[in-house]
Formats: C-alpha cells, structure tokens, sequence
C-alpha cells in the first residue's frame, strides 16, 4: 500500500439480514450462539425476539405482543429455540413470501434465508410503497449511522459538501410488487402499473434513498453492479475515492430482497438452485432421514456434498472514512480497508462457468497482505470469508483458487468459512455478510464454522485449507487481517483483504503525533459510549430510523450561492471549491 495514501478506515457498519441486525455485532453473535456467554446470548435473543416483534416493553417492564407480563430473563431463556429458529435459512414463510403458492408449490423450493421472521422494515417509518430492498437501505443505513456514535450533521460540519461519497444498490434489482416486479405483472394482471414501479425498480436507488432521505448528500453517487461481488466493487469505489482525496467519507453498501418467485425460478431454471427435490436426493445419499420432508436449515451445504444455493435477504452498509477526518472526529476503529481487487475471466465457455479471474483478486490480495502485514503474519494470522454458495461447483473450483493460493504464499493450514450456510445467497450484499462478520470475529475472536456441512466433499481441494466445520476460537487480537471472497456470474470476481481494528489502530500511530493521537483516544470514549446508548436503545425497539421526506431541500433559485471558485449551499458550514 502506498503510505502517501490515506487509509480507508471502517468507522460505522449497520444492517439488517436474516441473522438479525448489524450493529452491536448482534446478527454475528448470532451466528456463533453457541461460543458466546449467557449474558451476550440473552442480548441476542432480546434484540431478536424485539425485531419479531415477540415482546415489547411497557413502562419498565415486558410484555408478550399479546400483553402477558414476562421475566424477560425467563422467557428468552425458555424461548431460546424457538426465537432462534425464526432466523436464518428456513422453511419459507409463504404469506410473506409466496402468497400464489409459486414457489413452494410449482417450483418447490422450501428454503430461503428470510429476515428475521416478523419483522418489518416498513413498519418503522412512512415506507410509502417502497420495494422491500429501498425499505431495508432505510432501516440498515440508520442502523450504521447509530453505530456511529455521532450525528451525522457532526461529520459534516467538518467537510466539504461534495466530500462524501455513496455507493450503493442490488445486483438484480427491485422485483417485487412495489418495483420491477409489479411494473411487469400489471397489465397481465388487468391492472395499472404505478408510477413508482419504473424509477424505484432501478438498481442504483439504493444509494439514491440514502443521499435523498438519509443524509442529504450532494457529493459522489455511484454503483457498480457485479452479480455476486456487487458489494465489493463498491467497496472498491469507496476505498479509492477514500485514497484519492476526493472524498474525506464513503458510504458502502447493497441492499437485495430476492425471494421473489421470478427470482427464485430463474436460478431454478439454471439448475443452481437447491430445491425439495435435491434437497431430498441429498439427503438421501448422505444417509439423512427423508420422512420428514427436506430440512431446509440444510439446504446450503458449502464444500460439503451439496445441492445447490438458496436465496436469501440483506442490506449492509459500512461508512469508511479518511484517516485524519476518524481522528479529528474521535470514531471508533473496526478496521480498514487496505486491498480490493476486481477481475474478469477472459474468453468462456459459459457466461455462468468459472474462470480464472478469481485466483488474479485473490493473489493480488494476498500479495498486498504480505507487504502490510509480513509473510509470517500472513500465514498465521489471517482467515478467509469463502463465497460457498453451497453448488458442486463452487465447492470445487474456489477451494482449488484458495488452495493455490495458500500454497504459492507458504499458507499451511488457512482457515476458511461460508456463512451462506447460514443467510443464503444475498446476491449484490454477499460480501457485505461476510465483512460484517469479519467485525464480530475481532470483537469476540470466533469463526463461525460452516454449520450444514458435517464432512468436505471428496472432490474439494484441501491440502492447505483448514475449512472450518465448527467455529474456530482465538484470541482477540490474533487474526491481523480477512480475505473477503466473491465469485459472480458473468465473469465478476472480486476479493479484498482487510485489516483488524489493532492493526489498524497502530498504523494510525504511525500517521499521527503522539499528540495528536492521544487527543483521538480521549474522544473515542464519548463516541463509544453514545454508540452503546444506540445499541441499549435498539434493544427496547427504538431503532431511531431516519427518513428524511420533503426535509430541507434545496431550491436552486434561492439555496446556493456560485462564484467561478465555488459555491455555497444552504445549511452547510463549508463551501464546494472549484
């Protein structure tokens, strides 16, 4: 990496996936229930069983949804299992879902990685037939700027208006009813298509919702659309906007709500999806029981004897910021972004067939990790977030791309996970679940094992991996840095490597004075603590969601103020300059 380069850190993430929600590190604690403690266990059944809308507090207390007065210790205790089953890759929820019958009874494909099963993101403000994904940009972009621990309007009091930075959007696009989905159906249907349908159908609106009713930002929008590796392109955007200098904040994200029955068919058609049918063979041949139909918590299987993916739902969203503007403000450190590469596979034979632009992002990525990090540190304290789609596929030729590449680099027994095993396939947020969980494993120092896979395929390439089955415990600080991994169709490969929160910290050192960085470290405190307020308040139900609708906008006519050096709008401290 380049010194003379600003560093990309990751100040905020938020969001929402069927583990549950982001911040806290919540939805991964979730992922790795088991290791946790009671105390850390009951917060996550809490903040669960809340989205769920299962309890509710009234006054001091707590109620069930239907007004009986609980022990919340007690409840979510008792209602451990079934809190926790409403999570996850599930048996899909067809009044949401699938109210024709579609896809469970035409297509029959049960299994699905729902969000947290009664939670509504359109509940917590006017949602104003939004599609499902604009509805989960709203609630997860709050969710990060609460994990903050400052106001936004306190960033922008420091920075140009045209300092920020936002890129984000779906790889498919919005197919429900409110989007694309309705605007196809319609006249089929005999009915109008609204006018929403064409414009918050687009796969940019995502970003477009978070400039115009989030943060009201005037500066760079983008998305670059990469099938499965969406959000790493726009992770690529931001860390170069970030390092470029024109932009002192990058807003990085995707949102997707693909369980769709259009969707889901068209995988269906290509034979990548894992159905009741082979779910069923599966079954059969791993000598599983079939009596009880198929057990869709198992429906993805990475690098084990698979059948196929299945859809799942996610919107996640990180806020980089340069590194001087973190210290001046006094954010909190969850690490950096230091390498992101993107490739393509030259000449194929299929649009869907792999080739080989995966092992160029990898290898680059792992070059750029031995220069931040050293090679001894490379090949002890680094892990890997495998794209596992859970297909026959996959299985075979990314294990092959990760065992290349660990061999070429002196790795003996790298660590790899897929926690599509978990939510499914989120299609452009795929990565964004693997970043977010990448966070929790330096907050707690757990890798989340691959929890459907009990035994590697004979055909998966090993000899230098360590593919966990289990979750994998180490100290907090010992994983230095993560390799972030996404195969898409068409030929979209990305990779990124990035940088704990301790290492990161001690780069930052090395940027700044002592001075300098001890007055940072008397103002993280504060931001820690209104960040643990957000999340104490998020506990109870009060998501503190912002939509900003018809909220102070600009009127070219009245709210600017242009010179040939610049220009000044209302409402901000600092001027654009030319």
């Amino acid at each position: 990496m380049n010194s003379n380069k600003p560093l990309a850190v990751i100040s905020g993430f938020g969001g929402i996936n069927s583990s549950g929600r982001s911040s806290n590190f919540l939805g991964y604690k979730n992922l790795v229930f088991e290791s946790l403690k009671e105390k850390e266990q009951l917060e996550v059944l809490q903040d669960l069983a809340v989205l769920q809308g299962k309890i509710e507090t009234v006054g001091s207390s707590w109620e069930t949804v239907s007004g009986d007065s609980i022990n919340l210790k007690e409840y979510l205790l008792e209602n451990n299992s079934s809190i926790r089953s409403d999570c996850f890759v599930r048996k899909i929820d067809k009044e949401v879902y699938d109210p024709d019958g579609i896809i469970l009874d035409q297509i029959k494909a049960s299994a699905a990685g729902q969000l947290p099963k009664g939670f509504d993101p359109a509940s917590y403000y006017p949602a104003r037939q939004h599609p499902k994904a604009l509805q989960m940009t709203i609630f997860g972009m709050s969710d990060a700027i609460g994990q903050l621990g400052f106001k936004w309007e306190e960033v922008q009091e420091l920075i140009k208006p045209d300092e920020v930075s936002v890129f984000s959007g779906a790889a498919i696009g919005q197919l429900d009813s409110f989007g694309f989905g309705g605007l196809m159906q319609s006249r089929i249907k005999g009915s109008r298509a609204s006018s929403k349908n064409l414009p918050l159908g687009l796969v940019e609106m995502s970003a477009d919702f978070i400039n115009a009713y989030v943060l009201g930002n005037v500066g760079r929008t983008g998305h670059i659309v990469g099938a499965c590796a969406t959000f790493l392109y726009n992770l690529q955007m931001g860390k170069e906007a970030i390092e470029s200098g024109n932009s002192k904040v990058a807003i990085v994200g995707a949102a997707e709500a693909p369980i769709t029955p259009e969707i889901t068919d068209g995988f269906f058609a290509m034979s990548a999806l894992s159905d009741d049918k082979r779910m069923l063979e599966l079954q059969a041949s791993n000598g599983e029981s079939i009596e009880g139909g198929p057990i869709q918590t198992k429906a993805c299987r990475p690098f084990g004897n698979n059948a196929g993916m299945v859809l799942g739902e996610s919107s996640q969203f990180v806020i980089l910021m340069e590194d001087s503007l973190a210290i001046e403000l006094g954010a909190d450190v969850y690490g950096s972004v230091t390498s992101v590469h993107s490739h393509s596979d030259g000449h194929k034979s299929s649009i869907s067939g792999p080739g080989v632009g995966n092992y160029i992002t990898m290898a680059k990525c792992a070059a750029d990790a031995e220069k931040n990090i050293g090679i001894k540190s490379l090949r002890r304290n680094t892990f890997v977030h495998a794209h596992g789609t859970g297909t026959p596929a996959n299985r075979v030729t990314e294990s092959h791309i990760l065992n290349e590449i660990a061999n070429t680099f002196g790795i003996k027994n790298w660590p790899v996970t897929a926690i599509k095993s978990y939510l499914g396939h989120s299609m452009a947020p795929a990565s964004g679940d693997q970043l977010i969980t990448s966070l929790g494993t330096w907050n707690k120092g757990i890798i989340p094992g691959i929890h459907s896979t009990e035994i590697l395929a004979d055909d998966v390439y090993s000899k230098h991996l360590d593919i966990l089955l289990e979750n994998k415990t180490e100290e907090l600080n010992f994983y230095k840095g993560c390799f972030l991994n996404a195969k898409g169709f068409g030929g979209n490969n990305a990779s990124a490597f990035i940088l704990s929160p301790d290492e990161t910290k001690i780069k930052l050192q090395s940027l700044f004075s002592k001075n300098k960085y001890n007055q940072y470290l008397n103002k993280v405190g504060s931001t820690q603590k209104k960040s643990y307020k957000y999340n104490t308040s998020c506990l109870k139900g009060d998501y503190q969601v912002t939509y900003k609708f018809n909220e102070n906008v600009l009127n070219g006519e009245k709210d600017i103020e242009i010179s040939r050096k610049g220009m000044k709008l209302k409402g901000f401290k600092k001027q654009i300059k030319f």
